[in-house]
């Protein structure tokens, strides 16, 4: 079947007001590619935003008024209580539960309570960096899934009540790289479990530029992940990795993401090989999709009996050490396309004929941005994309799970609720 695409077409002006800036986040100057068959295109749930972001905005001299019946009394501030629980991540490397102060929006924030959120193995790299004095302490978590309870004074594009995901990356909406729609390479932004409170927590503050909400039938501890798991495989296998249908795509790692990429591969459906050294997570990738899962040790010639001796059209590697760069692209065919995901500070060595002789690319897939984001909702709304949870666990032990993860124990994604756990 033919390939379907819808080109988003936008120009970015100066200055950009937030309902703007919300639409163009939505969007991206590229083609979008539908898998064939069902389209995974954004539903209702996702245009409503878009619609509402087009909606006049009250003047300062006349401003909103909301209904005054006592139903409707907490529309803009559905919160109570003066402090809320949070995971700290503190100086020496302890994993602390503490109480905070309620943290509030400001004009254009909305506060959000967290049902669910994602355990991502960049927490842990980010409690090393604590534990050696190389970050300050912080609030984690950045795969997050709640209900707006608060709203600022001047958000127009959400209302109280409403079930949303927020994206981690908080851009300024003003810099050369967001009005370039890069809003994944902001200069002068934040990001919610970095350098601002995250999701290991009863409330989270975003932007409203940050947000989208969700279809109200998807699984909460599976609609968490898709904020940092889902958008970044979509990016890696699709933004940047284009893959087609008929193409092989090889998949270097299948921890949360990895398996996640495997699944966004087979909703185009390319053919998808899986190197991991772990048993389990290769059975996980099997069970995703994957059309071929072997350890690191055979990989090389079970890929060649797999490709008939022709090279991977995509190649993504979501480890970051020298042996599984130097492993994936010596897979890569003439024409493909490497996408590095996870970061790493050893010292890799390419040569310029192997760019230009073979007319590879190497590409580095950095965050995402708030289309990947949307992307990703919609393949799981299509039901293409449902990433592996295999621990779900209330906040006060994020420690325990984090522990786990660290000893390989936690195969795909965990998720902690601050609330009531959904089983």
């Amino acid at each position: 079947m033919p390939e379907r695409r819808v080109r988003a077409h936008y120009t970015s002006a100066r200055p950009q007001s937030p309902r703007a800036r919300t639409a163009s986040y939505a969007s991206e100057p590229t083609c979008f590619r539908f898998p064939p068959g069902k389209s995974p295109r954004p539903g209702p749930h996702v245009f409503r935003v878009l619609r509402d972001c087009g909606r006049p905005r009250p003047s300062r001299a006349n401003p909103h008024k909301h209904p005054s019946d006592k139903a409707n009394r907490f529309v803009r501030d559905g919160t109570t209580g003066l402090s809320v629980r949070a995971i700290r991540f503190e100086s020496g490397g302890a994993i602390k539960l503490i109480q905070v102060p309620n943290p509030q929006p400001r004009a254009e924030d909305v506060l959000v309570q967290v049902l669910a959120a994602g355990v991502c193995r960049t927490d842990l790299h980010l409690l090393d960096e604590v534990k050696a004095g190389e970050h300050s302490p912080l609030i984690p978590g950045h795969e997050i899934v709640g209900r707006i309870t608060k709203v600022g004074e001047d958000v127009y594009t959400a209302k109280v009540g409403d079930l949303v995901g927020v994206h981690f990356e908080q851009p300024c909406g003003r810099c050369r790289q967001c009005r370039r729609q890069r809003t994944n390479l902001c200069e002068d932004g934040t990001t919610l479990g970095f350098d601002a409170p995250g999701g290991y927590a009863e409330f989270v503050v975003a932007k409203q530029t940050t947000i989208l909400p969700l279809p109200p039938k998807l699984d909460l501890a599976l609609a968490a992940p898709l904020g940092c798991s889902g958008a970044t495989a979509y990016r890696a296998v699709v933004a940047l990795g284009q893959a087609e249908e008929e193409d092989i795509v090889v998949i270097v790692g299948a921890g949360g993401v990895g398996l996640s990429a495997i699944q966004v591969s087979k909703a185009y459906n390319a053919r998808v090989f899986a190197i991991e050294p772990r048993e389990e997570a290769r059975k996980a990738a099997l069970d995703s999709g994957a059309d071929r899962a072997v350890g690191p040790d055979e990989a090389r010639a079970a890929f060649r009996d797999f490709a008939a001796d022709a090279g991977a059209d995509v190649a993504i590697d979501f480890v970051g050490t020298k042996a599984t760069f130097n492993l994936g692209r010596s897979l890569l065919g003439p024409g493909g396309r490497f996408v590095a995901v996870a970061p790493g500070s050893e010292a890799i060595e390419v040569s310029a004929n192997d760019l230009v002789d073979g007319g590879k690319a190497y590409l580095g897939a950095y965050s995402s941005t708030m289309a990947d984001f949307a992307r990703a909702i919609s393949l799981a709304e299509a039901g293409r994309l449902r990433p592996v949870v295999t621990r779900k666990a209330p906040l006060a032990n994020a420690a325990e799970v984090l522990n786990d993860l660290r000893d390989g124990k936690i195969i795909g994604r965990a998720v902690l609720f601050p609330g009531p756990m959904q089983l």
